[in-house]
């Protein structure tokens, strides 16, 4: 089982997982602020509570090459980070949205949001973040809102480029359709979606039941598979015709075919996640 998965599974609550990454980090994050090594708009370790900060900075290479490669990303757009996490990719995008452009993101954890605000906003005012109290078993259990059903806190029609990095592979399918809608509301006519998932086919299934993936979504839920039913949120993935049926059910289509990664053990991928680029249909 993999550190994470495993964490989750015998640490289930979020305080007590992040008083253990700050109590673990306190040395380094320590000597980071006395010898002032950090990056100012990165977080310190100890405050990392999705992913990592190993390789972060290859990632976000990695993915603002996607935003704009394959999401026809602009300087001076409107940008929406949907579950941006304690602003890591908001940091990378400070240096390349013009002043014309903006950045609004919002996600569940308060503390990653308090953390952005205060030191990402600061320093970069057409920079927003937002707080939303949605329920989540790992990282919200105590939110109050439904993701199957609370609005994206934005008018319609705001933005150029929308992304969930990470987002619909913790989510049901319940939430990622209403998640689809909302992203349709809010997206202008001409803007562009990227979304990473694991889409489940014959070639990811195949090599799943083979035991050549990182991860074995092999407990079947019905419309969704998991790696581990006692904590389905930890990883789901979804057949790809189903998830192809729920974005064109609210009205987005694909650009193009997926681009498929490396996560279920293939040989030819683009990046770890499968990602998806949408657009509205009319």
């Amino acid at each position: 089982m993999r550190l994470g998965i495993a964490l989750k599974r015998f640490l289930p609550d979020f305080e007590a997982r992040l008083l253990l990454r700050r109590a673990i980090n306190l040395p380094r994050d320590t000597f980071d602020l006395l010898t002032r090594r950090r990056d100012p708009l990165i977080p310190p370790r100890g405050l990392w509570f999705v992913g990592g900060e190993k390789d972060y900075a290859a990632i976000n290479e990695e993915f603002l090459g996607y935003f704009v490669n394959l999401g026809k990303l602009q300087p001076n757009q409107r940008v929406l980070d949907v579950g941006c996490g304690i602003g890591v990719v908001a940091a990378r995008l400070t240096k390349f949205l013009t002043t014309r452009g903006s950045y609004d993101g919002f996600d569940i954890v308060r503390v990653g949001i308090d953390w952005a605000s205060d030191n990402i906003t600061r320093l970069h005012p057409n920079f927003h973040f937002k707080h939303t109290d949605v329920f989540n078993k790992h990282y919200n259990p105590r939110g109050k809102l439904d993701p199957g059903s609370f609005p994206f806190p934005y008018e319609s029609g705001s933005f150029d480029f929308v992304f969930l990095k990470s987002v619909f592979t913790h989510m049901r399918p319940d939430s990622v359709q209403h998640y689809l809608r909302e992203v349709m509301r809010v997206l202008k006519p001409d803007g562009h979606c990227l979304v990473t998932v694991f889409l489940l086919n014959e070639e990811s299934k195949h090599l799943i039941e083979s035991g050549q993936s990182s991860l074995p979504l092999s407990h079947n839920c019905g419309e969704y598979s998991v790696v581990d039913p006692e904590f389905p949120e930890t990883t789901i993935g979804f057949p790809e015709g189903s998830f192809l049926k729920w974005v064109q059910a609210v009205g987005l289509r694909p650009e193009s075919p997926a681009h498929y990664g490396s996560w279920c053990g293939r040989q030819k991928f683009l990046s770890y996640q499968d990602i998806s680029i949408l657009r509205r249909a009319y």
